[in-house]
């Protein structure tokens, strides 16, 4: 990207447990110019949703007090306009992977690799644009 170039504004979430994770996504989306929160865990989550404005969601599956299967379906009948990813640093079951592809854009494994969050971000970048040309 040239200097001084625009780049879409973008909000997101990090949800995790690990603060090492959330620090290391906090990082790596700050360097890539969007506006980063984050939560421990699914209910801190869902607080700060309601409450802010947010176009990503990336949340790790299991946490304590709410998981992120859990929050996924939750923010996809409340708030279906916010994009979700999910990141495991588990194997992925099949009940894993049909709610996430009913209600996230992608998962990934953890650590996030910068080129997937990278990706990520341009696609959420890309359906607020689509959005805001109908």
């Amino acid at each position: 990207m040239p200097e001084g170039a625009e780049v879409d504004p973008i909000s997101v979430l990090v949800v995790d447990d690990e603060p090492i994770i959330r620090n290391l996504l906090r990082a790596m989306l700050v360097n890539m110019k969007a506006e980063v929160d984050v939560a421990e865990n699914g209910v801190e989550a869902q607080r700060k949703i309601v409450l802010g404005a947010y176009d990503l969601v990336i949340t790790d599956i299991n946490m304590p007090e709410m998981d992120g299967l859990t929050l996924i379906k939750w923010l996809e009948k409340t708030k279906p306009h916010i994009e979700a990813v999910v990141m495991t640093g588990y194997e992925i079951t099949d009940e894993m992977l049909e709610t996430i592809g009913k209600s996230a854009m992608e998962y990934f494994i953890k650590p996030p690799e910068p080129t997937k969050i990278r990706i990520a971000i341009q696609h959420c970048r890309e359906r607020l644009r689509s959005q805001e040309d109908t």
